[in-house]
């Protein structure tokens, strides 16, 4: 009887420890014997806040196509940056609230003179039912940027919203997952509103052009006699034409160079606008992952 009563009198007190209020910041395991209790994994699936990114996978082109107009959203990545009502250059939509452009862009001015405008195609129309303008909150440049110099020429900017990718003309751009990728051999597209010519007025409709990716070594061999090989750093990409043909120009920097769909290079430097033997150079994305990561909070990227 009273070994009973005993067990019944601890049965009760566990059972009002059990339901005791915890103090807060005090974890309490409540599973016994309390002699074998180990750290628990987790088998559980975790679940990503982040959507599923869906690109073209790379793949070699052989069919050479010349500067034509884009299609209407056909880049929905693509953004034109201004400075009051002047164009200053290009931009891509990464996340709902960050744009990646070059550092060379915003060297010398400030957040507030800066506004993006999402889902333009013709800068000439004044109401565009697609365009969002967006004012810009803070500038991020690269630290190992030093103006005039190339090297590191990135930079992100966080805009002073949210934006919604609810609508097609408003998306963002995939990047590269990994380093150090041989493009070599592939063709990439770069887009912007840029001079058609040297001599020539900016596009007032955006522009695409397909350019190959040449080894780096090759093109510092082509700018050795201007003294400029030194200025060449694997950060960059390499592209264009021997012959000169086809090329990035002024106002198309800090716009995207991509291969497919997938957006590896920003427009950087070259020496004028297609000329022969000088092709142009583009800020090589997959060196700043980690940067570009650290640099955008919690945002979703999307990566290929």
């Amino acid at each position: 009887m009273f070994l009973a009563s005993m067990i019944v009198f601890i049965n009760v007190v566990m059972i009002q420890l059990l339901q005791m209020p915890i103090a807060e910041g005090v974890f309490i395991n409540r599973r016994f014997p309390m002699a074998n209790i180990r750290p628990q994994r987790s088998t559980g699936t975790v679940v990503s806040k982040c959507p599923k990114c869906d690109c073209r996978i790379f793949t070699r082109k052989k069919r050479i196509l010349g500067g034509i107009e884009a299609k209407q959203n056909e880049f929905p990545w693509m953004v034109a940056l201004r400075t009051q009502d002047d164009f200053l250059c290009g931009a891509t939509v990464i996340t709902k609230q960050h744009l990646l452009t070059a550092a060379h862009c915003v060297e010398g001015i400030t957040a507030e003179e800066i506004e993006a405008s999402l889902g333009e195609h013709n800068r000439e129309l004044k109401y565009d039912i697609n365009k969002v303008t967006v004012g810009i909150k803070e500038i991020i440049q690269h630290p190992g940027f030093t103006y005039p110099a190339s090297d590191n020429d990135i930079a992100i900017l966080k805009l002073d919203r949210t934006i919604s990718f609810n609508i097609p003309q408003i998306q963002p751009a995939c990047l590269p997952n990994s380093e150090n990728r041989d493009y070599a051999g592939y063709f990439g597209t770069v887009i912007g509103w840029g001079s058609t010519d040297e001599k020539e007025s900016l596009s007032n409709v955006m522009r695409k052009v397909k350019v190959p990716i040449i080894p780096t070594e090759d093109c510092r061999t082509n700018y050795s006699d201007l003294d400029s090989s030194d200025s060449i750093t694997d950060n960059m990409i390499c592209a264009g034409y021997n012959f000169g043909k086809h090329d990035a120009c002024a106002g198309d920097s800090g716009g995207p160079l991509q291969i497919n769909l997938v957006v590896t290079g920003i427009v950087s430097w070259g020496i004028g606008c297609g000329r022969p033997y000088y092709p142009a150079f583009y800020t090589r994305i997959d060196r700043y992952r980690r940067w570009i990561h650290d640099n955008i909070g919690k945002e979703c990227l999307c990566e290929i």
